[in-house]
């Protein structure tokens, strides 16, 4: 909806002019890296999610906020890759990330199953 698109333009605004203040802002960069996402700014988005993993190398959420970037944008390697970050560095609830609709791309992937297995999945 208009009310929806006017609000995330509101909303990269404000997080573009807090990197210009705080440019080692990981989780604006991730919240950032959604939003260009969604409007189809995806060299931008990767771009952001890049530098917040960067920032943030052993950010567990850092790392499975990317990998759902990229499960979105059906990147599954670049996925795949930060979710493993993720898994080390200590992100390793499997049914979350399961039921996780953002990483259905990678179901069925051997490092996916060895990491999650969906033996782990709750009931």
């Amino acid at each position: 909806t208009e009310t929806l698109k006017n609000v995330r333009q509101r909303r990269m605004a404000a997080l573009e002019e807090t990197l210009k203040r705080v440019p080692d802002d990981a989780r604006a960069r991730c919240l950032l890296a959604k939003d260009y996402a969604a409007v189809g700014r995806v060299e931008d988005a990767v771009r952001e999610a890049n530098v917040a993993m960067a920032l943030r190398p052993n950010e567990a959420m850092v790392h499975y906020n990317a990998a759902c970037l990229f499960g979105v944008l059906g990147r599954r390697a670049e996925a795949m890759e930060a979710l493993s970050k993720a898994w080390q560095a200590g992100f390793q609830e499997a049914p979350w990330v399961r039921r996780d609709p953002d990483l259905t791309l990678l179901h069925g992937e051997a490092e996916f199953e060895r990491l999650y297995p969906a033996s782990a999945q709750a009931p």
